[in-house]
């Protein structure tokens, strides 16, 4: 199988009790079956508390649960008492691999680092695309005959990758390019003729409904909901700097190279463009009001704290796709306009 990595990938070092969000806060911890074998067998008062938390959740899995927004093993001292205990080996898959994320495509498989990880984030901001020159063409990875549409869909990142990146244009009409061209390449995935978008008879409000939707999902963070509350109410107001799309390009970036080819099974393009939107509409008016108001809450951790709370939740990432699929405002052609209105 062909392994593909960015060039900083195997620069990442977890930063521990120096991080300023970790991974160890907000989120239910998965333990894996193995993982959980060997936790039975461990003994002392550390192995009677494994034992003792471990449980089952909603969707089936073993979980360590959150309590009061940390793991129980994450001490005072912002450190891991099983890392502590028994070792970084017996660190259940998840603690031992986030924000390692590796996506298989049957005959390659691309290994991403996850934006939720601010020590992660600060490596991909500081890196263009040529930190991904190994995400190659369909050529390069040699796709057989058997995989046209991911061959396909290989070349349709490559051009999605052109348009995010011309830096001849404001983002937001880069993004509207973005919709524009997978339209097309929807299309030609449904089997249809691909024809010019309507964008004449397109509509557009304002984001205020991204907002509505995103004060409806599940947050973790009581600071987040508030900042999406505060925003929310002024969203029309503010205007999203081209020096935040400096940064937001970065996300975007990583969000093409880790969810593009999705489309495989799902068959839909537009729904990780359109979850880039989203993201570029909420982000950018946070970025806004904080430079405003001179809030002390860094651009990274903006970009960070949305990956945490909405494409690492699969409730809300689902809800996204939902609405993409039954909400008419989430068409392309209304998005183009909402994204040209703004950067008019």
């Amino acid at each position: 199988m062909h392994e593909i990595y960015p060039s900083f990938y195997r620069e990442f070092k977890c930063i521990a009790n120096l991080c300023e969000d970790s991974c160890c806060k907000d989120w239910d911890i998965d333990i894996d079956s193995a993982t959980e074998e060997f936790y039975k067998t461990v003994e002392g008062s550390l192995g009677d508390k494994m034992r003792r938390l471990l449980v089952t959740d909603e969707y089936g899995e073993r979980i360590f649960p959150c309590t009061d927004g940390r793991c129980p093993f994450w001490n005072k001292d912002m450190l891991c008492d099983i890392y502590i205990g028994i070792g970084e080996e017996h660190l259940s898959r998840t603690c031992a691999n986030f924000p390692r994320v590796a996506v298989d495509y049957g005959n390659f498989r691309e290994h991403l680092l996850s934006f939720a990880c601010p020590e992660a984030a600060r490596f991909m901001l500081k890196n263009s695309r040529e930190a991904y020159s190994d995400f190659g063409s369909s050529t390069e990875l040699s796709i057989s005959s058997d995989d046209e549409v991911m061959s396909f869909l290989l070349k349709a990142r490559g051009k999605t990758l052109d348009y995010l990146l011309n830096s001849g244009e404001p983002f937001a009409y880069r993004l509207a390019d973005c919709l524009e061209f997978n339209a097309q390449v929807q299309a030609v995935l449904d089997g249809e003729e691909p024809e010019p978008l309507d964008l004449g008879s397109a509509e557009s409000d304002g984001c205020g409904f991204i907002f509505d939707m995103h004060r409806e999902f599940e947050i973790m963070s009581g600071e987040w909901k508030d900042a999406l509350d505060e925003t929310a109410a002024i969203a029309q107001e503010l205007r999203i700097s081209e020096s935040f799309a400096g940064d937001f390009e970065k996300f975007a970036l990583y969000y093409v190279y880790r969810y593009y080819l999705e489309a495989v099974n799902s068959g839909d393009v537009l729904y990780s463009i359109k979850r880039i939107v989203c993201a570029y509409l909420v982000t950018g008016k946070l970025d806004a009001l904080f430079c405003e108001r001179n809030y002390p809450y860094p651009r990274m951790r903006i970009l960070q704290r949305y990956s945490k709370e909405v494409e690492h939740s699969y409730d809300n990432t689902e809800a996204l796709n939902s609405a993409f699929d039954s909400d008419e405002r989430f068409k392309a052609e209304n998005l183009i306009s909402l994204l040209e209105s703004e950067a008019g």
